[in-house]
C-alpha cells in the first residue's frame, strides 16, 4: 500500500527512501530504453541495481501508448527476444526485469509525440489530436494494465508544463493544478501516487501554497506527490549561478529554491525530485551547483530523488555512463549516493515482496 504522511511517503506503514535515476528511450522515435542497440537490457538494469537505486523514472510518448509501434534499433544478438517487440510488449517487459531487481518504476508522460522537443507545454494538445479527454484515456489505459503490478507505485502525470501553464488562475485551459485533480479523479483505479510537477517547466509551485492538490477524496489527496524539476548551469544559465562567495552563493540559492518548492517540505507535504543533474565535471561552475544541492535537499530533507539520468546521450546534462554506455562516471555516481545514502531495499522471494528499510 502505498501513500503519504506527514510529508513522507509510506509503502506499508513504513517510510519509503528513495534513489531513483531517470532512464529515457520509450519517448523517443525507438519507443524503447536507450542503449539496448549495443548493450544487453539486463545489464543497464543491473547497473541500476548494483549502484543502490532503487527505482526508475521511464519517460514515455503518449503517441507511444496510443499506436503501440514496434519498437527500433534494438541489437538482437545482445536482446534475445526483443527484436520485432511491440512498444508496450517492451514496457512490460522492462517493469517484469526491473521487478526482479528489487526496482520501483515511476510512470512519467514526457511528451505527448515521440522525438524532438519536450513538448506541448500543456497536459494537451487539440492540434495534434490530443484533448484532455484522449490523454486521460491514455492514462486509463496504463493505468488498467499495470494497476496489479507490485513494482509499480507512481505516474507521473506531466512532464514540466511550461509556457501557457498557470497554477490557481481558475482557467480550465490553463490550470495544471486543476487538471491535475481532474486527471487523479479520473485515475481513481490506480492504487499507487501521483506525481504532480511545477509550472515553468517543472521547478514553481509558490501558488501551490494558496492552492495546493485537491481532489475532494481524502483517499486520493493522501497519495499526491508535488515533483519538481531542477537544474544547474549546464542545462539553463542564470545570474544566480555566477556569484562567487560560497556564503552568499548559497544563502541566495537556498532563498530562491525554498520560494519555488521548498517550502512545500517546510509544511509537511511530500516531496520528490523528479529530475535534478547535470554534466558537474569537476571544476566547473556546474560542479559547484550540483554539490551544492545534493548538501541543499539533504538539509531540507527531500532526499528522494530521481537523478537525471543514466543515458549519457542526454545533451545537456550526459548521463551516469560514459558514451560507451557501460563506463559508469564515479564522481556523479559519488553525488548521488552523498545525496540518497541508504534508500529502501525491495527483494521479491517465494511471490511476496521483502522490504527492508532505509535511513
Amino acid at each position: 500500500k502505498w501513500t503519504t504522511d506527514d510529508g513522507r511517503i509510506m509503502v506499508n506503514g513504513q517510510p519509503l527512501v528513495l534513489k531513483g535515476v531517470n532512464y529515457s528511450g520509450f519517448e523517443t522515435e525507438t519507443y524503447a530504453p536507450h542503449g539496448i542497440w549495443d548493450h544487453n537490457l539486463n545489464d543497464m538494469l543491473d547497473f541500476i541495481k548494483d549502484n543502490n537505486f532503487n527505482a526508475v523514472r521511464v519517460p514515455f510518448s503518449m503517441e507511444m501508448v496510443r499506436d503501440n509501434p514496434v519498437i527500433m534499433n534494438v541489437h538482437c544478438h545482445n536482446n534475445p527476444n526483443l527484436c520485432g517487440t511491440s512498444a508496450l510488449r517492451m514496457l512490460d517487459i522492462f517493469i517484469d526485469r526491473a521487478g526482479e531487481r528489487g526496482l520501483l518504476i515511476v510512470l512519467d508522460n514526457h511528451r505527448t509525440q515521440s522525438g524532438g522537443y519536450i513538448s506541448p507545454p500543456l497536459w494537451y494538445n487539440n492540434s495534434a489530436g490530443y484533448p484532455e479527454d484522449e490523454v486521460i484515456r491514455l492514462w486509463k489505459h496504463l493505468v488498467m494494465r499495470y494497476k496489479n503490478q507490485w513494482n509499480v507505485f507512481a505516474i507521473d502525470l506531466k512532464n514540466e508544463p511550461h509556457d501557457a501553464a498557470t497554477w490557481g488562475r481558475s482557467n480550465r485551459n490553463t490550470d495544471w493544478n486543476q487538471a491535475a485533480e481532474r486527471m487523479i479523479n479520473a485515475l481513481h483505479e490506480f492504487p499507487g501516487l501521483f506525481f504532480v510537477g511545477g509550472i515553468e517547466w517543472g521547478g514553481r509551485f509558490e501558488n501551490a501554497a494558496q492552492y495546493p492538490i485537491l481532489t475532494g477524496h481524502a483517499h486520493l489527496n493522501e497519495r499526491v506527490v508535488y515533483s519538481p524539476h531542477c537544474y544547474g548551469p549546464d542545462v539553463y544559465d542564470r545570474s544566480e549561478f555566477h556569484v562567487e562567495n560560497m556564503h552568499e552563493y548559497a544563502k541566495n540559492l537556498d532563498r530562491i529554491y525554498t520560494a519555488k518548492y521548498g517550502f512545500l517540505a517546510e509544511k509537511g507535504y511530500p516531496v520528490v525530485i523528479g529530475e535534478w543533474g547535470g554534466k558537474a565535471k569537476p571544476g566547473t561552475r556546474d560542479a559547484k551547483w550540483n554539490n551544492w544541492f545534493a548538501d541543499w535537499i539533504r538539509d531540507k530533507c527531500m532526499t528522494n530523488n530521481f537523478y537525471w539520468a543514466i543515458n549519457p546521450n542526454s545533451g545537456h546534462t550526459g548521463g551516469l555512463l560514459e558514451d560507451d554506455w557501460k563506463t559508469p562516471i564515479q564522481h556523479k555516481l559519488d553525488l548521488v549516493s552523498r545525496a540518497q545514502p541508504n534508500p529502501t531495499k525491495f527483494k521479491t522471494h517465494n511471490n511476496k515482496i521483502c522490504i527492508t528499510k532505509g535511513t
